[in-house]
């Protein structure tokens, strides 16, 4: 017999030419014509990693490319121009990767160099489209996944290893073709003079971001000219981040689980945010991305756009709404009809009064999300090329063509455009292309979430497993119809449930705008960012979810915060 894992569903029995493993393992099991049958065996259902093969498996991920791909990447890579006939030879310049540390394939690197007042900045981005011929196998499967997806400890590439960890990843010490983009950075940080070329590049030296803030930190990397080089980057970032903040930018405070692995248990988490060296990449990237698609609007020339609409003004009022009811000081209100770019303002003053209450009162974990919960999603689109987290006019994605396939086809419309590469798809097929990518984006997503929620579980069960008892500090990070969300544990890196039953003394229910649990009889309140100690009762690992109890059985006693009547019907 085989059962679903990550949902409910009922048992199914195998025939005999389907049964593959042992008793406890994950497989993967197809019920067509005939009996069901096991195609593939993960591992232990105790094992992290057979749990995240399995889970990107769930999804339709995972399989290994066809012999066909594999044939056409060794081919490709045999055809590519290995003398670098019309490339700008750049390999004098003194370039820079920062990655993540265990990063495998490396997008994007810099150059800077100062000029007067100006700063000279140079974004390398691997030219995968040298190797990935339109509409051929490797094309055709990129096209198909949409994107790499990534889970804890493994990664589902969009493109084949010998392209991804090699032949167009920006490797140190090794020649390297690239598509560049050249900006001048004024001291207001204002981009001008962005011109494009294929180009090939030798980094010097592959850093980590960890690497990076301890130099920021006062550390050193032994390599004084290399440390100028990055220093200068960071007063790039400064300069291009000033503007954006200026031009009404939306900036959320947030986070990323970042899991460490031993003996095929999670060993740790930490919630990594952004750090100076982050923002250094960062900053660099959105110049490039906006440079290229302000160049592709000017000339009219069709490419995939990351729109990213303006709020609904109902998801803004129901935000200033949620910060009343917290009693988060505001400085703007939501009154009278609203304009798409009003709301857009709006989000970002909620932004700032948020941090300036978390700073005062706490709150770090669920406060920041209700600005993100008034967002629209962005998505990709060859019609509208704006971004209102951004505030930026035009902007598209350029900058990780290994990973996305939205940015292959960003850099075969620039270089089709520049005279300098081979035709690019057709209006038609672009849009066929936006359509798609942003469907597969949202189903990787969806699995990351998932991956980080069963890591997170695992990791939970582990940590009561000797000690049932353990008491750790929380924080309310939702509401929802029969209870609240929480994130608990060290750091507050973990996440489970308190259900509304748990917690003794009094019937508790939402109140209207999901930001509070009430108690009907003694007015007790549970609200989004507030604190509270609670343990682990169960945890279902596969499952990611954690269920939680108050440790003292109460939740804490709070006044009611007012409201002052801009709530809308």
């Amino acid at each position: 017999m085989v059962e679903p894992v990550f949902e409910t569903g009922p048992p199914l029995r195998l025939g005999r030419s389907g049964r593959m493993g042992r008793i406890g393992d994950l497989v993967t099991a197809v019920a067509g014509r005939g009996s069901p049958r096991i195609v593939a065996v993960h591992g232990s259902h105790r094992s992290i990693h057979a749990a995240m093969a399995a889970l990107v498996a769930d999804a339709g991920r995972g399989r290994d490319f066809s012999r066909a791909v594999l044939d056409a990447s060794d081919a490709s890579a045999r055809r590519a121009d290995a003398s670098g006939a019309g490339r700008v030879d750049l390999t004098h310049q003194r370039v820079i990767t920062i990655d993540p540390e265990g990063a495998k394939d490396h997008d994007d690197a810099i150059a800077v160099e100062r000029d007067g007042d100006d700063i000279l900045l140079w974004v390398h981005i691997a030219d995968v489209s040298a190797f990935v011929d339109l509409g051929g196998p490797v094309d055709r499967e990129a096209a198909r996944r949409g994107n790499s997806l990534y889970v804890p400890g493994q990664v589902d590439p969009m493109l084949p290893p010998r392209l991804s960890n090699d032949l167009c990843s920006l490797r140190p010490l090794e020649d390297r073709r690239a598509v560049t983009c050249e900006m001048r950075i004024a001291p207001d940080g204002t981009t001008g003079g962005a011109r494009f070329m294929r180009s090939t590049i030798h980094s010097r030296r592959r850093l980590t971001y960890p690497e990076v803030d301890r130099l920021f930190d006062g550390g050193s990397l032994g390599d004084p000219e290399l440390e100028a080089d990055i220093r200068l980057g960071r007063e790039v970032a400064e300069r291009l981040r000033a503007r954006r903040i200026a031009n009404q930018g939306l900036e959320v405070e947030s986070g990323e689980a970042v899991f460490s692995f031993a003996d095929d248990r999670v060993s740790g988490i930490v919630i990594e945010g952004q750090t100076p060296a982050h923002r250094l990449i960062e900053d660099c990237m959105i110049a490039a991305n906006e440079a290229v698609a302000r160049y592709m609007v000017e000339r009219g020339r069709p490419t995939v756009f990351r729109h990213h609409p303006d709020p609904a003004e109902r998801s803004i009022v129901l935000l200033y709404d949620r910060m009343d009811a917290l009693g988060i000081a505001t400085t703007s209100s939501p009154d009278g009809p609203l304009t798409p770019s009003e709301c857009a303002e709006l989000a970002v003053g909620a932004a700032r009064d948020i941090h300036r209450h978390v700073e005062r009162h706490g709150g770090r974990r669920g406060l920041p999300v209700l600005v993100l919960q008034a967002l629209r999603q962005a998505f990709y689109s060859t019609s509208d090329p704006s971004h209102s987290g951004l505030a930026s006019p035009a902007y598209l994605h350029f900058t990780s063509p290994i990973r996305r396939y939205p940015d292959l086809l960003a850099h075969r419309a620039l270089l089709a455009s520049l005279g300098i590469g081979p035709a690019s798809e057709d209006s038609g097929d672009l849009a066929v292309a936006a359509d798609h990518s942003s469907i597969t984006e949202r189903q990787a997503v969806d699995v990351e979430r998932r991956a980080d929620r069963i890591c997170r579980a695992f990791y939970a069960e582990d940590l009561v497993a000797g000690d049932r008892e353990a008491v750790f500090p929380a924080e309310v990070t939702g509401i929802g119809q029969s209870g609240a969300f929480l994130a608990f544990g060290p750091d507050l890196v973990l996440d489970g449930y308190l259900p509304a039953r748990a917690i003794e003394g009094d019937w508790w229910t939402s109140d209207p705008l999901g930001v509070v649990l009430e108690g009907e009889e003694s007015g007790r309140r549970l609200a989004v960012g507030d604190p509270l100690e609670v343990r682990v009762v169960d945890v279902e690992p596969l499952r990611g979810r954690v269920q939680l109890e108050p440790a003292s059985g109460a939740a804490p006693r709070r006044q009611r915060a007012p409201v002052r009547g801009r709530r809308r019907g």
